[in-house]
């Protein structure tokens, strides 16, 4: 046989369609020759549009998607009239199957829209970061937030060499609103390919850097990270999905199945020098996490410990988006809270120089703590509340504990010497390493470590601050045992108790309100009153003070007179998720609840005292603990809501109204706590947890999880409004005026119209805030907010 004609080897793989990337064969998609010299097969070519946009369909011209040049194009004829390439067809694998030409004649291919120059050579440049859309990887509804997990429906070759039924999680990345929107010419239809391009294109040049850099590391260190396989979409319209390896086993079953103490340190020394190796690997790429929790770690069936990206990466974008989940525990050095809470600093990406390993030295000490304790509440402990010192403390009193008496006990100065405040007091991860290793081993391990050269690296790229962290889609508020997750400023990670009790009024600014006309519309003089240290939960005023709850812990008295901080009680020993107070003749009462159950009386007068005037707690049920929500009544009772069903409580003119998950609000006559009447909405899809009821009159108005507000007016619903986006945590009616806000960082003033037929509602202005808005309080011509950045706005 000739040379010319010698057939291929037999693992090569077949020319394909530069348009479609489908192999070509002899038949229906055989090679076809343009005159500009690029060859494409026969359907693309015959669903090419004209060379015009004003030229008919029976023009005899086409512009080549390759170089853009117009060639002539008889469409009378079709492709058949083209030369093919005799060339390409030489080099496919076998010759044409007769029976399969006559069915492929038969029902020729739907066409699909031929990729544009620039989309082609983008996916030349993503070649191995787009899977095939044969890789079907999920079998059921992707859910509404988060990561999605499936399983690959087919065999997936070179460079992937993935079986079928590997299993993957999907993370939706999102891209901009006119790249979803687009259309498709009618008479085509968009390949995976076309459409897979067209999503990459629209992420930014940063976004799609990052996905290459991924890809090519977690390739690399594919013994201690789980490989990211690319991007891959469904049939039908978006999201695009990034996929990675996925295990079904955590780190954090480790934390469960402790059994005899020397195999679990054992074990823990393991997973603590694979981990170590993991943030080597990833530096030596020039990549730091900057925020990870215990679930991004996970075992293979080996039981070797694996870094997930996708679920850093999805814990990255909770934490940009303030979504900070008490479940999820991310743990974040100090410098690099700083940084996300200055946005700012984000946008214009004003980090380089910050953030480098030692930051990521602080994310192992806190995985060690939790590794070593067996706490992962301990491990971001101090990203919720407390100071640094006693915090410090308490975790190098219980790492001594756990580590005492076995060969481990030297781990314990190294743990802590990671969560040293101060960067550059922290220890390379290399000598983390070495202490873990050597503590069983003596001999010579330098040659182990790899060898990275960290100083001569100037800058590195942190996920958490990176464009595709940012990108993911909506992953939601996850609900934990606190009810509410609102996200937390971390900004006050070196504030001290004393700092904490100096609170005051900060800031005095005016601020603009936006919106229509109405009383004392324009500039408003704003206060900041500023002494927790954690989100705001509730506000109260009573005995010439106002009280505000937090789930610091504390409850913090401000004068009425001048707003000045006056003392913090202490007492709780969980997150104070509502507070009451009580005026009566001879003295006021101050009630709070916290989390754990716990309600704490306070008596108000001058001298307040820091010790509860009493306290006690709540029986729990088998699935909910804690107080969620207070009330009290002019007969002498104290109504609790608890997390199970009820979620906001309110008493007005002798009735006791509750709020439910359900959606529902119930009445009860307080003389004798019978059932009064059922208030809800009967329209289908409405069932949306209450979150805030508000009482004025015959009036009764809830804010609800979506973002809707309904009033009712003698029980009767009167009026249901969409007011925001997010959930409305507080509503507040005062007269005529109502005022809400929540997850949307928005206070709505609005104005309550009623006539003898219907009852509406005016806007009147509306204020930005900084952060998410908790609670709403109205008190003497004054609007006070309290915000889950540890901020009293008035």
């Amino acid at each position: 046989m000739a040379a010319g004609t010698a057939s291929p080897p037999p693992d090569a793989e077949p020319p394909e369609c530069p348009v479609c990337l489908s192999p070509f064969d002899a038949a229906s998609a055989a090679p076809r020759v343009l005159p500009c010299g690029h060859s494409l097969c026969g359907p693309c070519i015959a669903s090419l549009p004209p060379a015009s946009a004003s030229a008919s369909a029976s023009a005899a011209s086409l512009r080549c998607p390759l170089c853009s040049q117009c060639v002539p194009f008889s469409r009378a004829l079709g492709p058949s009239s083209l030369p093919k390439n005799l060339a390409l067809i030489s080099l496919l694998p076998s010759p044409p199957n007769p029976s399969r030409s006559r069915t492929a004649a038969a029902a020729p291919p739907p066409p699909h829209v031929p990729l544009h120059a620039d989309h082609s050579r983008l996916l030349s440049r993503f070649r191995h970061a787009v899977l095939p859309e044969s890789a079907s990887p999920l079998h059921s509804p992707a859910p509404a937030a988060g990561l999605a997990i499936g399983s690959f429906a087919s065999d997936l070759g070179a460079p992937w060499f993935c079986p079928r039924g590997h299993p993957v999680s999907l993370l939706p990345i999102e891209t901009p609103a006119a790249a979803a929107k687009q259309e498709s010419p009618l008479y085509y239809r968009p390949s995976h390919a076309a459409r897979v391009a067209a999503a990459i294109d629209a992420l930014s040049a940063a976004a799609r850097d990052e996905v290459i850099d991924l890809v090519a590391v977690s390739s690399r260190l594919a013994r201690r990270v789980c490989r990211v396989y690319g991007f891959w979409m469904g049939p039908e319209a978006a999201p695009l999905w990034l996929l990675s390896e996925r295990h079904s086993r955590g780190v954090s079953c480790l934390l469960e199945e402790r059994s005899r103490r020397e195999e679990t340190v054992a074990l823990i020394r393991n997973v603590g020098m694979e981990v170590c190796e993991a943030f080597m690997g990833l530096h030596g790429e020039g990549l730091v996490l900057g925020c990870i929790g215990l679930g991004c770690f996970c075992l293979d069936r080996f039981g070797h410990c694996l870094l997930d990206l996708n679920q850093v990466l999805a814990l990255c974008h909770g934490v940009r988006v303030g979504v900070c989940s008490s479940k999820s525990k991310a743990f974040m050095a100090p410098e690099v809270a700083e940084v996300v809470h200055d946005k700012l600093q984000i946008k214009d990406h004003d980090f380089s120089g910050l953030l480098g390993p030692s930051s990521d030295a602080w994310l192992l000490g806190c995985l060690l703590v939790a590794l070593v304790t067996g706490d992962e509440q301990l491990a971001a402990g101090w990203s919720t509340e407390g100071s640094y010192d006693d915090w410090k403390n308490e975790v190098l009193t219980k790492v001594d504990a756990s580590l005492v008496g076995t060969h481990m006990e030297p781990w314990s100065a190294t743990i802590v010497s990671c969560l040293n405040y101060d960067p550059e007091g922290r220890p390379e991860i290399a000598d983390v390493w070495k202490c873990i290793n050597g503590s069983l081993m003596n001999s010579d391990i330098e040659a182990l470590i790899p060898n990275v050269d960290l100083a001569a690296r100037k800058s590195f790229m942190c996920l958490l601050l990176g464009e595709l962290s940012s990108m993911c889609s909506n992953l939601g508020a996850v609900e934990s045992d606190d009810t509410m997750h609102l996200s937390q400023d971390l900004d006050d990670k070196h504030s001290t108790p004393d700092d904490a009790s100096s609170g005051g009024i900060i800031n005095n600014e005016e601020v603009g309100a936006a919106g229509m006309d109405g009383p004392k519309c324009g500039l408003y003089n704003s206060s900041t009153l500023l002494a927790h240290r954690d989100c705001i939960t509730g506000l109260a005023i009573g005995g010439g003070f106002l009280f505000s709850s937090s789930y610091d812990k504390t409850i913090n008295v401000w004068s009425l007179q001048d707003f000045s901080h006056k003392q913090s009680l202490k007492g709780h020993e969980h997150k104070i998720t509502a507070i009451v107070v009580v005026d009566n003749d001879n003295q006021s009462l101050c009630i709070s609840g916290d989390s754990g159950s716990g309600i704490f009386v306070w008596c108000v007068d001058p001298s307040l005292s820091n010790e509860p005037l009493n306290k006690w707690y709540e029986s729990n049920d088998w699935i909910y603990r804690g107080v969620h929500c207070l009330a009290v009544s002019g007969t002498g009772y104290l109504y609790t809501g608890h997390k199970s069903t009820v979620s906001c409580l309110a008493v007005a003119c002798g009735i006791l109204y509750s709020g439910s998950w359900d959606g529902s609000i119930r009445s009860w006559w307080l003389t004798d706590h019978s059932p009064l009447s059922v208030l809800e909405d009967g329209t289908p899809g409405s069932i949306t947890p209450v979150l805030s009821i508000s009482t004025e009159l015959d009036f009764v108005v809830a804010s609800y999880e979506n973002g809707c507000l309904k009033i009712w007016k003698d029980d009767v619903l009167v009026k249901s409004e969409k007011l925001q986006n997010g959930a409305i945590y507080a509503a507040k009616l005062n007269d005529k005026w109502l005022y809400a806000g929540g997850w949307d960082k928005v206070v709505n003033i609005q104005e309550l119209l009623e006539d003898d037929s219907e009852v509406e509602i005016r806007d009147v202005a509306t204020f930005t805030c900084d952060s998410i808005i908790t609670s709403i309080l109205y008190w003497d011509g004054r609007l006070i907010v309290g915000l889950s950045n540890r901020e009293i706005k008035k």
